[in-house]
């Protein structure tokens, strides 16, 4: 039996070439010899599991002893050297992280057919985009959609002295949870037409949810408690200031079951900085200390972060009413969790009976004796013979 001794030095190497995606089967299978090796595993026990004969096994084991993990890589195969050498996929990189309109090109994305092509006008080498495909999942890319991100609109100073006054009030309400709650609050819009999420599906098969025929929209205003207590979210109709009122008397009732202080997070939205959501706020500061996040920085917020779960659990479907929309909403946000949930419904029967703004009361069609506010022009009926000097249409 060969016995193999590995530092760690070379432990770790073996270990780092192993973890990468981009090896070649063979030279895997070869690494894992010595890893068993060094393991403690003998030759005729590696060779059962590799399907590899013993004297196999001992040749490549000598070769890692002679040369390292470098002698375990296939000698070099005759033949036309490949097109898309160290040249071309250092082109190939540089391509893939650059934007396209960047280089001069009339698009913003990126796709097989296009590299393929400019590749070849810029390296003279035409690969076709099924091989360039291969050769980028090689090189570690992958092929997915991006995200938004605020990150070019924010002050980094301003973020980081809020996160800093976030932490140090977190802290507070830890040491003192007797005294004080503190909840980061948030919008969303939620619809009628099911929110679209990743599933599992057969492949070749576009999997397909039914859509609602008009869409409708409400409104969730709510917060969570940073330490897990709970939630206080309300229901409503639209997002303004008024939907910002509800929520306070949501978070009213709580602060006087609870007797409790609270520092409310809240962002720079429209529905926040209204002359009626100031003035609210003022009569409330003597048990609520508002702390406002640093604009463009919604990462700070970890109530941005419960949407996505309630859109995916409880609306990836068609409700069969508008009620049974507004109940399943409710449970997708008891869903959420927490020690005390003060959930509100606060949406008009209206909502429910399929408007999508509160009826005036009068009759449908133009009022009776309305008089409009710019002369109209006399009408005429057109007859035949207006019709015969008419120019003829030019042609499309």
């Amino acid at each position: 039996m060969m016995k193999v001794e590995i530092t760690d030095a070379q432990r770790q190497e073996v270990e780092a070439l192993l973890r990468r995606r981009d090896l070649a089967p063979r030279q895997r299978e070869r690494l894992e010899m010595v890893k068993a090796a060094g393991l403690g595993q003998d030759e005729a026990a590696i060779a059962r599991w590799s399907g590899r004969s013993v004297r196999t096994v001992q040749r490549w084991l000598a070769r890692f002893v002679e040369g390292a993990a470098a002698a375990l890589t296939d000698a070099p195969r005759p033949g036309r050297p490949p097109e898309a050498d160290a040249t071309y996929l250092a082109a190939l990189d540089a391509a893939v992280e650059t934007a396209p309109p960047t280089l001069g090109l009339p698009f913003d994305v990126w796709t097989s057919p296009r590299l393929s092509v400019y590749l070849a006008r810029e390296r003279g080498v035409r690969i076709a985009p099924s091989w360039l495909r291969t050769l980028l999942k090689r090189r570690d890319y992958a092929y997915g959609r991006p995200k938004h991100t605020l990150k070019h609109l924010q002050d980094p100073a301003a973020t980081a002295a809020c996160a800093e006054t976030l932490t140090a009030v977190e802290k507070k309400v830890a040491q003192e949870p007797e005294r004080y709650e503190m909840h980061y609050q948030d919008e969303t819009h939620v619809e009628t037409n099911p929110s679209l999420h990743k599933v599992w599906h057969r492949r070749g098969v576009q999997p397909t949810i039914p859509a609602a025929g008009t869409n409708r929209r409400l409104t969730v205003c709510g917060s969570v408690e940073a330490r897990g207590r709970g939630r206080v979210e309300v229901i409503c109709p639209a997002q303004d200031s008024a939907c910002f009122a509800r929520y306070l008397a949501a978070l009213d009732a709580r602060h006087v079951a609870t007797g409790k202080e609270v520092y409310l997070v809240l962002d720079n939205g429209s529905c926040h900085k209204s002359t009626v959501t100031k003035a609210a706020l003022a009569e409330r500061s003597t048990w609520l200390h508002v702390l406002w996040l640093a604009p463009y920085s919604p990462q700070l917020n970890p109530k941005e972060r419960e949407w996505k779960r309630l859109k995916r659990d409880a609306r990836s479907h068609l409700a069969p009413t508008l009620r049974a929309f507004v109940d399943e909403i409710a449970a997708g946000l008891r869903h959420l969790g927490g020690d005390r949930l003060d959930i509100v419904d606060q949406v008009p029967d209206w909502f429910i009976a399929g408007h999508r703004k509160k009826p005036t009361g009068r009759s449908a069609g133009r009022p009776k004796g309305a008089k409009d506010s710019y002369k109209r022009a006399p009408y005429r009926k057109k007859t035949n013979d207006s019709l015969k000097d008419a120019p003829l249409p030019l042609a499309a």
